[in-house]
């Protein structure tokens, strides 16, 4: 009978972290119409229906029939099409909001999330001040050393060594 270690199996789970995450029914338990919808989905629907009741003076000029359904149109059309998105993709809110941190950080930075203050180039005037401790009296210039010519250096480096020519 052989003692053998198992096989360690190894499972990886990517596609099932790709499911989007659904809305499909209201707190009561019905079901949402044409529902379930993603996260993000329901998300432009809220902007588009807040943005819309903001500015229908702006874009509601053509009757109240022909308004509602230009408004549902577009709902609907930005609703169908954000789900259209592939789930793999990011999401269209993060990239929004990425944006709008890009447009809105401030041009120096931040450190610590306060913002930088660069200031402006100004003069500068200065003084250089140096302190050094000085003996009360100079110390002695140290004694030169004896030097050599340097034709007597080479004569005794010559006169030890003597040349090929010289010791036949």
């Amino acid at each position: 009978m052989s003692h053998e270690t198992p096989a360690e199996i190894v499972r990886w789970y990517t596609r099932a972290r790709k499911f989007p995450q659904l809305v499909g029914r209201t707190p009561d338990g019905t079901k949402i119409p044409f529902g379930p919808y993603t996260v993000t989905q329901a998300v432009a629907a809220g902007v588009i229906l807040l943005v819309a009741f903001n500015t229908t003076s702006v874009w509601a000029r053509f009757g109240l029939l022909v308004n509602v359904t230009a408004f549902t149109c577009v709902l609907a059309g930005t609703v169908w099409l954000i789900g259209r998105i592939p789930v793999g993709s990011r999401s269209p809110v993060s990239v929004v909001l990425g944006a709008v941190q890009a447009i809105t950080a401030p041009r120096a930075g931040r450190i610590g999330g306060r913002v930088i203050r660069v200031r402006p180039p100004h003069r500068v005037q200065h003084r250089l001040v140096v302190a050094v401790d000085l003996p009360d009296e100079p110390s002695p210039a140290p004694e030169p050393a004896a030097v050599k010519p340097a034709l007597t250096q080479i004569q005794t480096l010559l006169a030890a060594n003597p040349t090929p020519s010289e010791t036949r």
